[in-house]
C-alpha cells in the first residue's frame, strides 16, 4: 500500500514539474475571448476570491500571465476598485476624478480593509470616480491592474497580428493612397504588436505598481 502511495505521488510532482515547464515556455501577452456570457473575473486564481466583474460571450481580454488553470488578465473598464477615500483628493477642474495623494495606496476588491488587495497606487496618479461607499471611493481600474479568470471561459487566439476595427479602418485607408506617399510614412505599430478590441482603460502619468501588498491600513 506505501508503494502505491509513493507511486502516486512521484506521478503528481512529475505532472506538476511538466506543466509548470510548459507555463515556464508560454510567451505572454495574449488575446482571448470569452465563450459564454457571465464569465467571472476574480480577485485572485481561485474561486475563493471576491468576483471583480463578469464578461460577455465575445468579449475580448489580454492576458498577461497563468497560473495553472487561470489567466491573468488586464481588468476591463467594467470592473471595478475601491479605494479609501482620504487618499484621494478631488479637483474642481475635472468632474468625477481624483488625484492619489500618497504613495503605495491600496486598490481593494470591495469598500472595507478586510477586501483583497488588487494592486497599489501613488501620487500623482489619477483614477476615475464612480461613486462613494462609507469612506470609500468606487474607481475604474487604472490601467496595468489584473483580474484573474479561469481558462475554460476563454478561447486564446493564435493570431499575432490581431488588430482592432478602427486599425483594420486605417489599413484601407491606407491601401488608397498613392504607393509614393505611403514609402514616406512610417508605421505607428510592428505586426507582431496585439491589439485588442475591449474598452481598456489608458495609461495616465503616476507611478503605479501592481504589489501584491498585505497592508491593512488603506
Amino acid at each position: 500500500m506505501n508503494y502505491i502511495k509513493s507511486l502516486i505521488v512521484l506521478f503528481s510532482l512529475v505532472t506538476l514539474t511538466a506543466y509548470a515547464q510548459e507555463e515556464a515556455k508560454e510567451k505572454f501577452p495574449k488575446v482571448g475571448y470569452v465563450k459564454d456570457d457571465g464569465a467571472i473575473v476574480k480577485a485572485g486564481d481561485n474561486e475563493n476570491f471576491e468576483t471583480l466583474c463578469t464578461l460577455l460571450k465575445a468579449d475580448s481580454v489580454k492576458i498577461i500571465d497563468r497560473r495553472y488553470s487561470w489567466l491573468k488578465i488586464l481588468l476591463p473598464r467594467k470592473a471595478a476598485l475601491y479605494i479609501n477615500s482620504d487618499y484621494v483628493t478631488l479637483t474642481s477642474d475635472e468632474k468625477g476624478i481624483g488625484i492619489i495623494n500618497a504613495a503605495n495606496v491600496n486598490l481593494r476588491a470591495g469598500a472595507g480593509t478586510r477586501y483583497s488587495i488588487i494592486g497599489q497606487i501613488s501620487k500623482p496618479e489619477k483614477v476615475s470616480i464612480l461613486s462613494e461607499d462609507a469612506g470609500w471611493y468606487k474607481v475604474e481600474p487604472p490601467y496595468g491592474i489584473a483580474g484573474w479568470i479561469h481558462s475554460k471561459q476563454i478561447d486564446i487566439t493564435t493570431d499575432k497580428n490581431e488588430i482592432d476595427p478602427s486599425e483594420q479602418k486605417e489599413t484601407v485607408k491606407k491601401k488608397n493612397l498613392i504607393p509614393s506617399v505611403l514609402a514616406n510614412q512610417k508605421e505607428a505599430t510592428s505586426s507582431s504588436t496585439i491589439r485588442l478590441n475591449a474598452n481598456y482603460p489608458a495609461p495616465t502619468k503616476g507611478n503605479l505598481s501592481v504589489s501584491t501588498s498585505t497592508k491593512n491600513n488603506r
